[in-house]
């Protein structure tokens, strides 16, 4: 009996299809029935999805050259304000081009973070803010899986050096995990958890539900309103010298600090930062 792939399979179904459904019990071929029983539905799942819906970018849903790029047009890609300058190697903030290696902020030399050292992806502004604010509301989780792959394209020889030895997201407030369906820096950290063959424990932290929302405050008043507010899950113990912590935006470092913090009080030797999007001016 020849073999037969689920492309293949949806074209066969596709064309008994539209034929009407007697014709398609009459002539679906019988390579096709074999298929369709020994695949299953989530291979006909993944055909349908190349048959119907052909790559397209995640920013305008424009054509796509996925040979060039799998997730982003040319212009989108431009628009993305991905990181080409000097930054902060502790927070990622942008530093001036000046002579020499600064490792360091004048903030990063004065707050004493718990974590060690940040990556981001870009500038929390234009395009890619607006697909943060849109990753946050995508129950189905591709915004995050797509920029994960972006960081494993663009920073994965980096972070692997590092050789984390899981990847833990931040936590979201429960309530509003509940609200949006979807938790972004969770979907980030198992995706790339499936990428680099590293472990992803993503209910390790959490946040009281109490815990009021970071927006309009200052920034004394961000480390104010998390402080004591992340807590290691009680289900769980760790045993992982090297964490790498994801989240979605960094902004003034006051969340990511306080994760850090539990996780270094809990036997974390070291705690590495990504996320998306850095606000410009933290």
């Amino acid at each position: 009996m020849p073999t037969i792939g689920p492309r293949r399979l949806v074209r066969e179904l596709a064309c008994g299809l539209g034929r009407g459904a007697p014709a398609l019990r009459g002539r679906l071929p019988l390579a096709a029935a074999e298929a369709a029983w020994r695949l299953g539905p989530a291979a006909w799942g993944r055909g349908l999805d190349e048959l119907i819906f052909p790559p397209c970018c995640a920013a305008c849903r424009g054509a796509l050259d996925a040979a060039e790029n799998p997730y982003f047009c040319f212009a989108c890609w431009q628009a993305l304000d991905l990181v080409d300058w000097p930054v902060c190697q502790k927070c990622a903030a942008r530093v001036p081009e000046i002579p020499g290696d600064v490792a360091t902020c004048s903030r990063c030399e004065a707050q004493k973070f718990a974590f060690d050292q940040t990556w981001a992806l870009g500038a929390y502004q234009g395009l890619l803010r607006e697909l943060v604010l849109r990753m946050k509301q995508d129950r189905r989780d591709w915004l995050a899986a797509v920029w994960a792959r972006v960081a494993c394209h663009r920073l994965g020889d980096s972070c692997r050096s590092l050789a984390p030895d899981a990847i833990v997201p931040v936590p979201p407030a429960g309530w509003r995990r509940w609200l949006r369906g979807s938790h972004p820096p969770a979907a980030m950290a198992d995706e790339l958890s499936r990428l680099w063959g590293l472990e992803a424990v993503l209910g390790l932290l959490k946040k009281s539900p109490n815990a009021r929302p970071q927006q309009g405050l200052s920034r004394p008043g961000r480390f104010r309103n998390i402080r004591g507010q992340i807590r290691l899950n009680r289900n769980y113990s760790l045993d992982a010298p090297h964490i790498l912590l994801v989240d979605d935006v960094m902004t003034t470092g006051a969340t990511c600090h306080e994760a850090a913090k539990v996780l270094k009080h809990h036997g974390a030797r070291r705690v590495s930062v990504l996320v998306v999007g850095r606000t410009p001016e933290a």
